[in-house]
């Protein structure tokens, strides 16, 4: 199979790179931008080959589509124009808010769709990443898009299209809401006499620390928060607070509006 990106953002180019440390060669892969510069870049860092238009796809071809979510469905009817019999083999999307089933309405009948909820942090290796198959994917195309996205983080597949509108809300808006908490800490312990280089490396290697001690230890992360929260101590003062404010209805009606936005945004979106 031959990988085609339509789209070299920071997004596609990590795709690309993972995709390239996990076995791919670089001359099966194959980058179209509209931007000529953005497209020499990815072609430069990774040895891949340039083509000048979706006109160039082949039908053994995986398609990852990585452009703005208005564009998805020019990209979809550009490819549907070739024909039936230059179908692309795949078409993966990382283009959040357009749904798989939307797609389906632009693209040629039957085409296997992989929709993706991939987040930020797979631009260091550390995504978190969902996943959704049309019911046209077999199970090589499934092995196929989790080769893509398994190289940047975690992934996990859903059972309907539906469940990526949790994932938006989770993993997908999540890292900011813990850039969020980073930043006000950091304020507050600036406020409590702390210098700044200070308490910007104590609060960003407390989230690391705490992350990985939720991923590695046999313990929830409830469980992990009672172990290190004495009754009557300052852990104990601090968690008493944020209950005082009501934090955890906050955080439900933070992740409650993202994911509505999500529906809207798969509406405004997916207009077939």
């Amino acid at each position: 199979m031959h990988w085609t990106f339509i789209g070299a953002g920071n997004m596609a180019s990590s795709l690309i790179g993972g995709l390239l440390s996990s076995g791919a060669n670089a001359q099966s892969v194959r980058v179209f931008d509209v931007a000529a510069e953005q497209r020499a870049r990815a072609c430069e860092r990774f040895g891949v080959e340039a083509i000048e238009s979706v006109e160039a796809i082949d039908a053994n071809d995986a398609v990852v589509i990585a452009v703005k979510p208005d564009k998805v469905r020019d990209v979809c009817l550009a490819i549907a124009a070739r024909g039936p019999d230059k179908t692309p083999e795949l078409v993966i999307s990382v283009a959040a808010g357009v749904t798989a089933s939307a797609m389906s309405h632009w693209l040629p009948a039957a085409t296997p769709i992989v929709r993706t909820m991939p987040n930020t942090p797979a631009l260091v290796g550390q995504g978190a990443t969902a996943l959704f198959a049309n019911s046209a994917c077999a199970q090589s195309h499934k092995d196929a898009a989790l080769q893509l996205v398994q190289a940047a983080g975690e992934c996990v597949w859903v059972e309907n299209e539906a469940q990526l509108d949790a994932v938006t809300a989770l993993s997908g808006s999540g890292p900011a809401y813990f850039f969020y908490l980073i930043e006000h800490m950091i304020a507050s312990a600036t406020a409590l006499g702390l210098p700044l280089d200070s308490a910007r490396t104590l609060a960003i290697q407390t989230a690391v620390g705490a992350a990985a001690m939720a991923q590695e230890a046999g313990s929830t992360p409830a469980e992990l928060r009672q172990q290190v929260t004495s009754k009557g101590g300052t852990t104990h003062a601090a968690i008493s607070t944020f209950d005082q404010h009501n934090l955890p209805a906050t955080i439900q009606a933070a992740m409650q509006a993202a994911h509505d936005r999500a529906i809207e945004l798969g509406k405004e979106f997916g207009d077939p």
